[in-house]
């Protein structure tokens, strides 16, 4: 242990685990703590149990602490355990994440995302996914377990977002996104790739254009990026920051829409370029991910075909463009990119969901 000069001195402890199913007996407690007096220069006495201690025990634990200085008895049931497995969550999921409560399973998952960047393990998020309804989940703890299915290649079969309210993933939505230069500076620290990020947060936007309107999604991401009152401060933030995921979003329903377009045809898919599973059970993240990085920089042919008519019911002739194609996420054009993407999105969802209802 660290001394009061920093330096490290050594210490002595004494550890006796009590496995019980209920209780733990205070003779328990009381002969491990006279037995441990008998060795030299012990520090710390800890008793570990998977249960409880009993309101009497921890009395006469105070009680002789009163006029034993040394050693230091520490007691640590279930509880105690488990928030010090909490702040070592990869050791929690490396060896005994069973052990855990499920609450204790997503708080361990959680920490792990914000505080390391590493994602658990498929197995994890499937049994968090069976017990979502069951656990206490926060809105930072929503965003870690979207970010992880992406971090393992998959939403459409755990999508986190859709069992939860309008009002729900707003919220999630302002906490995760106010704590986005948090995030993207830890990767940048820790050379960490972004685009499970990226993508979890172009995802939550896409989820609360489905539960919301674009004007009511415009003006959360605004005002949270626009609080300091500066025009530039505003514009360089959302440059810097909102870019990657309005340009992930934007490419994402580009590719979903041109995928059976007359008028739009494209030679290669500019994000969901996987296999055609991303394109066909896209929707289902609302109700498979992998993205290699390609050798060398992809060439894209895009042909519009101006006489052909807009299957989503855009005004689209030979003199205007698809406005998803010829759209540019920028500062100024927010709400207009927003509106244009919540559109595209109300159609297609509705679309895919008859054709999987004529098994199509």
């Amino acid at each position: 242990m660290p001394g009061v000069d920093g330096e490290l001195e050594a210490q002595k402890w004494w550890i006796e685990c009590k496995g019980r199913a209920g209780t733990v007996e205070p003779d328990e407690v009381k002969s491990a703590v006279i037995n441990a007096m008998a060795m030299d220069r012990l520090e710390c006495v800890v008793i570990a149990t998977n249960a409880q201690f009993s309101n009497p025990t921890r009395d006469w634990v105070k009680q002789w602490q009163l006029t034993h200085s040394r050693p230091k008895v520490k007691l640590w049931d279930h509880a105690q355990l488990e928030r010090y497995l909490s702040q070592h969550p990869e050791v929690v999921l490396r060896l005994f994440s069973e052990a855990l409560s499920l609450d204790g399973r997503f708080k361990a998952m959680e920490s792990r995302f914000w505080n390391k960047l590493e994602f658990a393990t498929p197995k994890s998020l499937i049994d968090l996914w069976d017990a979502r309804k069951q656990v206490d989940i926060t809105s930072l703890g929503l965003f870690a377990a979207i970010a992880n299915e992406f971090g393992n290649g998959n939403i459409s079969h755990r999508p986190w977002a859709a069992f939860i309210t309008p009002e729900s993933i707003l919220q999630v939505l302002n906490d995760s996104l106010g704590s986005f230069p948090y995030l993207i500076n830890r990767c940048i620290i820790a050379g960490a790739d972004q685009e499970a990020i990226i993508r979890a947060f172009a995802y939550l936007i896409l989820a609360a254009l489905d539960t919301s309107s674009a004007e009511c999604v415009t003006t959360l991401i605004s005002e949270l990026f626009g609080r300091s009152g500066e025009v530039q401060f505003h514009q360089k933030l959302f440059e810097v920051l909102l870019m990657p995921i309005a340009t992930q979003l934007l490419s994402e329903m580009q590719d979903v829409c041109s995928s059976d377009c007359a008028r739009m045809m494209s030679c290669d898919r500019r994000t969901l370029h996987h296999d055609k599973d991303e394109v066909v059970d896209y929707w289902l993240r609302l109700e498979d991910h992998s993205h290699d990085e390609p050798e060398r920089p992809r060439r894209l042919l895009r042909i519009e075909a101006r006489h052909e008519s807009c299957v989503v019911g855009f005004p689209v002739d030979e003199d205007n463009y698809c406005p998803l194609f010829d759209a540019e996420p920028t500062v100024k054009n927010l709400g207009d990119l927003m509106a244009v993407i919540e559109r595209v999105a109300t159609f297609r969802k509705a679309e895919a969901a008859e054709k999987r209802k004529a098994g199509k």
